[in-house]
C-alpha cells in the first residue's frame, strides 16, 4: 500500500504548471462528488486569477468574460434558409504553366 500512496503522491507533485494541478484537483472534486456523494477534502483552492471562471452546481466551468465569454452566438436556424448565389467552377486549362488561370499561384516544383 506504501507503494501506491508514493506512486499518487509523485503524480501530485509532477504538475508543471498551476492551471494543471487545478484541473487535476477539479477532476478528483467531480469524481468524488459524482461518484462518492462526498467533497474532496484536499482539493486546491481556486487561483484569483483574470480569465478565471465561474462553477455551476454540477461543478462545470462557465466562463466569465475574456476568451470566451463576451461572444454574441447567433444559434443555427433551418428556417431562415439563405440561398447562397452559384459560383461557377475556374476553367482549367491542363497544357498551361498556370492551369487554373490566375485564380492559383503556379504548382510549386
Amino acid at each position: 500500500m506504501c507503494d501506491v500512496l508514493h506512486y499518487f503522491m509523485e503524480e501530485d507533485l509532477s504538475a508543471s504548471t498551476a492551471e494543471q494541478a487545478e484541473a487535476k484537483s477539479e477532476a478528483r472534486s467531480v469524481i468524488y462528488r459524482t461518484l462518492y456523494g462526498k467533497t474532496y477534502k484536499y482539493a486546491m483552492s481556486k487561483s484569483s486569477s483574470s480569465g478565471s471562471s465561474s462553477y455551476t452546481a454540477d461543478g462545470s466551468s462557465l466562463p466569465d468574460g475574456g476568451f470566451y465569454g463576451d461572444l454574441d452566438v447567433e444559434p443555427f436556424d433551418p428556417t431562415r434558409n439563405v440561398q447562397k448565389p452559384y459560383v461557377p467552377p475556374t476553367e482549367l486549362n491542363e497544357d498551361s504553366y498556370l492551369p487554373f488561370g490566375k485564380t492559383l499561384d503556379a504548382p510549386l516544383n
